[in-house]
């Protein structure tokens, strides 16, 4: 599923291929998917690309509605401008600009595409980790409020938005903190190190255009990289990088978790 990263680097790579140009129709080749045919059939200037949480947010000029892309389990946008008809299989719809589209491709058709008035109208619930509310005092104060195991909780979508599965793992061993630790027992210093690691690295994984393992591609088709930074997800059994002891494998509400029983406490 993409994350924060994924979203992000998608959205960083479409601005300067879709902003300030005119997105003449759309049109949609699923039934599962249904926007107002005033939305598809009037040509609109792009004024600017955004990531809301997980969403990829289209703003237009003149007070239009905006448009959101929320791509779930494997939905994927890519930038077509060839003279060759794309690849139509999982095409769900096409974005069509007066030079170039933007493709919707979605193997298991979870995607939706959303209009909205107003941002606040798409806004999710949890806290953006690159908000500036998102500091050490807010999180030590979130998890004061319950007795979850940390890992479960930094999923919340509630909470923070945008982590998955893969990025919990690592920033709670970057940040040497026992995954399975109830929040409320966690000293101000290991939530401080929680929070500074989130944001280190989600950057760095928007650096290498995201972790690939099995379905994600960026708008030039091309896979993430981060996946070969990673210091422990994936890696049951192998060294730890810096203790050398076993990386150790659990399942925490039904999704694998990866870490280092020494180093993590």
């Amino acid at each position: 599923m993409p994350e924060l990263p994924e979203v992000e680097t998608v959205v960083r790579q479409f601005v300067p291929l879709l902003v300030g140009r005119r997105l003449t129709r759309i049109e949609l080749l699923d039934d599962k998917l249904t926007l107002p045919p005033a939305i598809c059939k009037t040509p609109r200037r792009v004024e600017a690309v955004e990531r809301l949480g997980k969403q990829f947010v289209l703003r237009f000029g003149d007070g239009a509605p905006l448009l959101a892309v929320h791509l779930r389990m494997t939905g994927r946008l890519k930038w077509h401008n060839q003279p060759s008809a794309p690849d139509t299989a999982h095409l769900r719809a096409r974005f069509i600009l007066e030079h170039g589209e933007m493709l919707f491709y979605d193997l298991r058709r979870f995607g939706t595409l959303v209009v909205a008035s107003s941002a606040e109208e798409l806004a999710p619930k949890g806290l953006d980790p690159f908000d500036a509310r998102f500091t050490p005092k807010w999180l030590f104060e979130q998890c004061q409020r319950t007795s979850q195991a940390v890992k479960p909780f930094l999923l919340r979508q509630d909470r923070l938005v945008g982590l998955g599965n893969i990025y919990c793992s690592e920033i709670l061993y970057t940040a040497r903190v026992d995954p399975e630790r109830p929040c409320n027992t966690l000293t101000r210093a290991a939530v401080a190190r929680i929070q500074r690691h989130t944001i280190e690295i989600l950057e760095r994984a928007i650096e290498h255009c995201g972790t690939t393992f099995s379905d994600f591609q960026d708008s030039r088709g091309e896979i993430g990289s981060y996946q070969a930074f990673l210091a422990v997800y994936g890696r049951e059994g192998e060294a730890c990088p810096s203790c050398g002891a076993a990386i150790r494998r659990i399942v925490q509400q039904q999704r694998s978790t990866f870490y280092c029983a020494r180093c993590q406490r």
